[in-house]
């Protein structure tokens, strides 16, 4: 059986955080959850536990006050526990070139646009392998 993920969700929308915390908590993906309303909040989690944490998935917003999408993604690089950073795009943005920048970052493994459905979290937890890591070469959500 596999084990249960630890989810931090990054949205600067209200709703969104809780309804994507919703779905999470009922999905295969379960464990425990975290929610920031940016991108800085979100590393203030991650600095905080990096000692306690294996692998972390993220689902983030692009378009956020104070530390957006982009610049989240940007800090990741300099982090030492970056390659135990999964992250899912969850954002509005239907650009393709949003979509084409995200696969640039070596933790991205996803790009979703919104609203987004509960299966989709499924699908998301059942392509991560036993040691719930993505690689690039396994695929990605598109």
């Amino acid at each position: 059986m596999k084990e249960k993920l630890e989810t931090i969700i990054v949205d600067d929308d209200i709703l969104t955080l809780h309804y994507i915390r919703k779905i999470v908590k009922t999905s295969p993906i379960g464990g425990p959850i975290h929610t920031s309303e940016n991108g800085k909040l979100a590393f203030d989690v991650l600095d905080n536990r990096k000692d306690e944490f294996d692998n972390i998935l993220v689902f983030l917003d692009i378009n956020m006050p104070v530390m957006d999408g982009w610049s989240f993604l940007d800090t990741l690089q300099n982090k030492d526990y970056k390659d135990k950073i999964q992250v899912v795009m969850v954002t509005s943005s239907t650009d393709p070139e949003d979509k084409a920048k995200s696969g640039k970052y070596p933790q991205v493994i996803g790009y979703l646009e919104k609203p987004v459905y509960p299966q989709v979290f499924t699908e998301i937890y059942n392509l991560f392998d036993k040691n719930i890591v993505i690689t690039k070469n396994k695929g990605a959500i598109n």
